[in-house]
């Protein structure tokens, strides 16, 4: 499965650090606004990703630096995880505000393939994101960076979207279930890894992403 051309192998590797610190920068700047500066007194309010890896945590280096670097070279999609730490009890609504925590990171990821979509849709008509436009070369590559962030970001702002623990959208979920489906959702979080692993790499649940991708790419293709 190692095939692409080098250049987009190296781009997806980038595209997943500018993911990963606009959705972790915005877990902690929410975080931070209600109520828990634990994420900022960490150095993780901030949307620079190289924040976001613990460089003194082995496992922080490997999921978010040396699985999505290998699975983006090898298979032309980065897979990893990072978090950023939250401490309930700090927080003025608990329930509320981790709903609100939790959404504001796939809504970051969204917010960023929106951006790279405009951009590149006012670039598009003046003909500078084409290949054969020899001086434009660089500005050509800058636009499949641009892709490459775009794409990335639809799946993972999806991807988190999806209501399993600990995945972000099993928090915004919880928040609007009554106490017994609540109880249902703290009782499943020990098996939440296990689920996704059964459900999108051994099952074909991940199938849910061709909408959204297709989406983007047909939108970036309009141009």
């Amino acid at each position: 499965m190692n095939e692409g051309p080098i250049y987009m192998k190296i781009l997806l590797i980038g595209a997943w650090f500018i993911q990963m610190g606009a959705h972790e920068g915005a877990h902690a700047h929410m975080a931070y606004r209600c109520g828990d500066d634990t994420s900022s007194v960490l150095g993780k309010r901030s949307f620079n990703p190289l924040n976001h890896v613990e460089w003194t945590n082995i496992n922080s280096i490997l999921f978010s630096v040396v699985v999505p670097s290998l699975t983006a070279y090898y298979y032309m999609f980065p897979m990893g995880m990072a978090w950023v730490p939250v401490n309930v009890r700090r927080l003025k609504n608990p329930g509320k505000d981790m709903a609100k925590i939790s959404f504001v990171g796939p809504l970051a990821n969204l917010v960023v393939a929106a951006i790279c979509l405009i951009v590149h849709l006012m670039f598009s008509p003046l003909g500078l994101t084409g290949e054969e436009i020899g001086g434009m070369r660089f500005v050509w590559l800058c636009d499949q960076f641009l892709f490459a962030i775009g794409f990335t970001s639809i799946i993972y702002g999806f991807f988190n979207l999806v209501p399993i623990p600990p995945l972000d959208g099993s928090k915004v979920l919880r928040y609007f279930l009554p106490a017994g489906g609540q109880d249902v959702m703290d009782n499943i979080a020990p098996y939440g890894m296990m689920l996704i692993v059964m459900l999108f790499w051994i099952g074909d649940l991940g199938q849910i992403f061709l909408v959204p991708m297709s989406i983007f790419v047909l939108l970036w293709g309009y141009a």
